[in-house]
């Protein structure tokens, strides 16, 4: 076989990996819960500790393979995958595996880029595009098996699998990209923003903290507001920062393009919403409709299956139809089906929520990769890398900070009635707070609370339900609206008027 092909086979076994991770860890959570007793907050930690330290990490990892050459940055994520993969597997401790998901992110960031670098080096033009659908059709196929095998796993092995999973693959990937990395370049001697690299992920890290603690309620409110200000302020400095050496972390001067910072923002608001529904629909339906992981999985098809199918048709309308339509459509779509899920939440049948799955689906799937190729045709050729991993960080951005929202919201409606609830059905104080107890451990998912829920408070299990039901529904309101502020802002942004897309034939005699 060509030697071309054997690195792209290798190439697609990273992205199954991050692919399979990505929409497995949902079904995960609910035995994650009770293996280390997770709250709301670890819970939350469990997906943003990966999805935080891959949005960080994209947008150093750009620096890293032009730095230190693709294959070296691709071997280094694998490596550091694969370890945190088997780290999560065995993590003793909660802590532990919250620190190995971080590692996971991290290895992923280094990953993706690079890869997607490499199989579109390697190829001459004319080969180009069958070796990109190759590679990003394998991704879809991936994304569709990653939820039936994740439920497979954990109902018929141990959550412990799913990670497990990725060692040999991980395995097979490193020796294969370390073979054939043998002749490859060193990369370019390309100064670093380490100040504006800080500043970034210290300002996402504190304001990601504060939105989580003011639903958890774990610290004071002016602590939490300071935190958020700190936040906030990191990340007003950098448009406005010189670095002294090189280029800044983010070339800001991008988002002067209307369209590239219209899918920016898109991107961040889609995520922002998606990620809560990847979250909490998991548990929404483990928890409270009392399905198995393979049932989760399997339930989780509709978006999934509808996203594959409107991914091959929106590469068709891209050249057809004018991009805001493309972008007004889906937004909409993936609003409204929020919006329909959460009112039919409290209805506890699946069926009712498959119509927007549907539309969800059909929303992603329209703007799966379009926005991207949008954005990315608004800018010189020359700022096309840096651009791709500006929008990849905006999205990871909008998913971290989709669970902080979406989690507070959800935190504190259920700490609020889950009070409600303890004094309604328990009379005497000293008894109530032990049912108050026993009512957040068994929302956590601990089986000895829920028993003896079921033997002394048999009508607490019910109201338990109905408030978990009724709090992610409110999350699900929220993750509407941000989407509904997205297609908001797609009929400004791209309207007819705006600027026309750079010539990549001018660019190319630059």
């Amino acid at each position: 076989m060509d030697k071309r092909y054997l690195i792209l086979v290798n190439m697609t076994g990273a992205i199954g990996m991050i692919m399979i991770d990505q929409t497995v860890i949902g079904i995960a959570l609910p035995p994650l819960q009770r293996a280390f007793a997770f709250g709301p907050m670890e819970l939350q930690w469990v997906v943003n500790g990966y999805t935080l330290a891959l949005a960080a990490a994209l947008i150093c990892a750009g620096w890293a393979g032009d730095r230190f050459g693709h294959y070296r940055s691709f071997t280094a994520g694998v490596g550091l995958f694969t370890a945190s993969s088997l780290l999560c597997a065995i993590a003793p401790t909660g802590e532990v595996f919250i620190l190995a998901r971080i590692g996971q992110g991290i290895g992923a960031a280094l990953m993706q880029p690079a890869a997607t670098a490499i199989v579109f080096g390697i190829f001459p033009a004319e080969l180009r595009g069958r070796a990109m659908s190759i590679y990003v059709g394998s991704g879809l196929l991936f994304l569709a098996a990653g939820p039936l095998l994740g439920g497979f796993l954990v109902q018929h092995l141990s959550w412990h699998m799913v990670f497990l999973i990725n060692v040999p693959i991980g395995l097979v990937t490193f020796t294969s990209a370390v073979l054939f990395s043998g002749h490859a370049p060193k990369g370019n001697e390309i100064p670093f923003d380490f100040k504006g690299a800080f500043l970034l992920i210290a300002g996402i890290l504190t304001l990601t903290i504060a939105i989580q603690s003011f639903g958890d309620r774990t610290m004071a409110v002016s602590i939490s507001l300071a935190l958020a200000v700190a936040g906030l302020l990191a990340l007003g400095v950098l448009p406005f920062r010189k670095p002294a050496k090189g280029a800044s972390i983010i070339d800001f001067s991008m988002f002067k393009s209307r369209v590239f910072l219209g899918c920016g923002i898109v991107l961040f608001c889609i995520q922002f919403a998606m990620l809560g529904q990847v979250v909490y629909g998991a548990v929404f339906i483990q928890n409270v409709l009392a399905f198995s992981p393979f049932q989760t999985g399997l339930s989780m098809m509709p978006v999934v299956l509808t996203i594959i199918v409107m991914a091959q048709v929106s590469g068709y309308l891209f050249d057809k139809v004018p991009f805001r339509l493309l972008a007004v459509a889906g937004t909409l779509a993936i609003s409204v089906g929020f919006f329909s899920q959460a009112v039919v939440l409290e209805q506890n049948n699946i069926i009712w929520l498959v119509p927007g799955m549907m539309l969800i689906g059909f929303g992603l799937g329209l703007l799966a990769s379009t926005v991207t190729t949008e954005g990315l045709s608004h800018v010189s050729q020359t700022q096309r890398a840096t651009a791709s991993a500006i929008l990849q960080t905006l999205r990871q951005t909008g998913g971290v900070f989709g669970i902080a929202c979406i989690g507070s919201v959800i935190n504190l409606i259920e700490k609020d009635r889950i009070s409600m609830v303890a004094e309604k059905l328990e009379p005497l104080a000293d008894k109530r707070y032990d049912l108050q107890v026993l009512l957040f451990q068994s929302e956590q998912a601990q089986a000895t609370a829920t028993d003896q829920l079921r033997a002394h408070w048999p009508r607490a299990l019910d109201e338990l339900k109905d408030i978990t039901t009724e709090a992610i529904a409110a999350g699900y309101y929220l993750g509407a609206g941000v989407v509904l502020l997205a297609a908001i802002f797609s009929i400004w942004s791209f309207s007819q008027k705006g600027e026309p897309e750079i010539a990549p034939d001018t660019l190319e005699q630059d």
